[in-house]
C-alpha cells in the first residue's frame, strides 16, 4: 500500500514518543504539490483524517489530537497519486498536561563589579550530543546557534565602535562539540567575564500550537539584567525590521532560573533568536542575511 517517496521528512514527534499532554503537534517538510494527512489511531489509518497545511516552502508544522493512551500516528502523503505513509508511536502520560512557566522571583542584586576592559563571552547553545530543536527539514539547532555565535564573536574581535571599548571576547565552544552548563559557566569564570550571552532558537512543548509563536526572546535570572534585555530586544528588533519588512516579531523578554543566566558575576542573557519550529520564521531567521541583522542588533546594544 506505501509507495517509495522521498519528499517527506518528518522531524518531530520522534517514534516512541512519550508526552505529558493529550496533544502534540507535528512537523517537518513535503512537497508543496503533495497533500499531507494525519490520522491517529490503531495499526491501521482510521478516521477522522486531518489535513495538514503544506506551506510554499514545504514546511508543515500542525497540532493534533492524542485521543489515547497509546497512540500511532500515521502521515500520508499523496503526490501524483501515490502515497507515502510514515507512522510513529506517541505515548500519552497523563492526559491532561499542564505547562508550567511561571516567572521567577529572586532577591535583589546589584550589577557585577567591572574588572576593568569587558570581556564577553558568547555560548552557543548545545553542541554535540545535545542538538537542540530541528528545523522543519531536520538541521539541528546547534548547527544554526553556532552559526551566529561565530558571526557575533567575528564582528566584535574586528573592533567595536568608535565610542566604546572592549578587552577580550572567547567562545565557548568553536565546534560542533559537547559543553556542560557547568563548563560553559566555569568557562566565564576563569575568563573574568562581564557579559555573557547565550544564542539559542526557540521550541515549544507538544501541547502548543507552532503556528501562534514567533519572535524573538531574551531571557534573564537577575533584576539588574531586566534594562540590558529590554534594550538588546528592541535593538535586534529594530535592525531585522529594517531588512525587507522582515515577519520577524518580537516574542519579548523573560525572568526564569535558566543555568547560564542564573550567576551573578557577569550580565547574563540568553537569546533565542526566533521560533526555529515555525513553518515561515524557521525558514527565514536561518538565512545569512537575516542572522547577520540580528548580530548587528546585539553589536549595537553592547
Amino acid at each position: 500500500m506505501t509507495m517509495k517517496n522521498k519528499n517527506l521528512i518528518w522531524v518531530y514527534p520522534p517514534n516512541n514518543w512519550t508526552s505529558n499532554f493529550n496533544k502534540t503537534f507535528v512537523y517537518g517538510w513535503s512537497n508543496p504539490k503533495a497533500k499531507l494527512f494525519a490520522s491517529c489511531g490503531g495499526k491501521h489509518i482510521s478516521l477522522p483524517v486531518q489535513p495538514i497545511r503544506i506551506f510554499p516552502n514545504g514546511n508543515f508544522a500542525q497540532t493534533v489530537k492524542l485521543p489515547h493512551k497509546k497512540n500511532i500516528v500515521h502521515l500520508i502523503q499523496i503526490l501524483n497519486g501515490r502515497r507515502k505513509i510514515i507512522s510513529r508511536n506517541v505515548i500519552v502520560k497523563t492526559r491532561v498536561g499542564v505547562y508550567c512557566n511561571k516567572p521567577l522571583r529572586s532577591k535583589k542584586l546589584k550589577p557585577p563589579i567591572l574588572y576593568g576592559d569587558t570581556v564577553i563571552v558568547i555560548d552557543p547553545g548545545h553542541g554535540g550530543k545535545e542538538h537542540g530543536t530541528h528545523s522543519p527539514k531536520g538541521i539541528p539547532e546547534k548547527d544554526f546557534n553556532l552559526q551566529i555565535a561565530k558571526l557575533l564573536f567575528k564582528k566584535l574581535s574586528r573592533g567595536m565602535p568608535r565610542h566604546t571599548s572592549t578587552g577580550h571576547t572567547y567562545l565557548t565552544r568553536t565546534k560542533d562539540k559537547y559543553v556542560s552548563l557547568k563548563q560553559r559557566i566555569n568557562f566565564a569564570r576563569k575568563k573574568k567575564c562581564n557579559i555573557f550571552i547565550s544564542i539559542h532558537h526557540n521550541a515549544l512543548p507538544d501541547n502548543e500550537d507552532p503556528l501562534k509563536h514567533r519572535g524573538v526572546g531574551i531571557y534573564y535570572t537577575h533584576d539588574f539584567v531586566k534594562p540590558f534585555a529590554k534594550k538588546l530586544l528592541e535593538s535586534i528588533s529594530k535592525e531585522v525590521r529594517a531588512y525587507r519588512n522582515t515577519p520577524l516579531q518580537k516574542h519579548g523578554i523573560f525572568k526564569r532560573d535558566f543555568a547560564v543566566t542564573r550567576p551573578d558575576f557577569y550580565t547574563g542573557v540568553l537569546i533565542e533568536c526566533g521560533f526555529l519550529i515555525h513553518p515561515i520564521e524557521g525558514e527565514y531567521i536561518t538565512q545569512r542575511k537575516v542572522q547577520e541583522k540580528i548580530v548587528r542588533g546585539i553589536l549595537k546594544e553592547i
